[in-house]
């Protein structure tokens, strides 16, 4: 019987800004970086004849900590394998990749880009489309009321504007 290898489906794609794709570049150089180290450590380490229990004890440790690293090096090179530009073309709709600027029910503006959950970062105004904020403002137009429905409650934000994310 013979088998095929199957072929990458649309839906194995990641949708990254280019902020995100720089996010996690730095990330692999961080951790590369880190990898590299331990490396060193290590062999230090192996080479000293004079180590005793715990400095072994800590060498074995920093090669666990290699493998965790590595594995980590293995994720996300195989987001950005997969990553596809979220760019739209144009800023008419929210979606991943756009900024979106609201007004909450107290007038307060407030300006949201949309990611992917991969590089999500709700402290910088980065909300993941996976979320109740993200899921809310999606698909809509400026003009827009939306519901944002989350586990602290419901409120509605009315869509100003929305541009690209940069």
């Amino acid at each position: 019987m013979e088998t095929k290898a199957s072929p990458r489906v649309a839906d194995d794609r990641i949708p990254l800004t280019a902020a995100g794709r720089r996010q996690i570049e730095n990330e692999i150089a961080r951790v590369e970086a880190q990898v590299a180290e331990l490396r060193d450590l290590v062999a230090e380490a192996h080479e000293d004849r004079t180590a005793d229990e715990d400095e072994r004890a800590a060498a074995l440790a920093m090669v666990d900590e290699i493998g965790r690293l590595e594995a980590r090096l293995v994720e996300l090179r195989a987001i950005l394998e997969r990553a596809v530009d979220a760019a739209p073309a144009k800023a008419e709709v929210a979606g991943i990749g756009t900024t979106v600027r609201v007004v909450d029910p107290d007038g307060e503006e407030l300006t949201y880009t949309l990611v992917n959950p991969a590089e999500a970062a709700p402290s910088l105004g980065r909300v993941s489309t996976g979320a109740p904020l993200g899921q809310a403002l999606v698909g809509h137009k400026p003009g827009d009321v939306v519901t944002v429905k989350a586990p602290s409650g419901a409120w509605d934000l009315r869509i100003l504007d929305i541009g690209l994310a940069a």
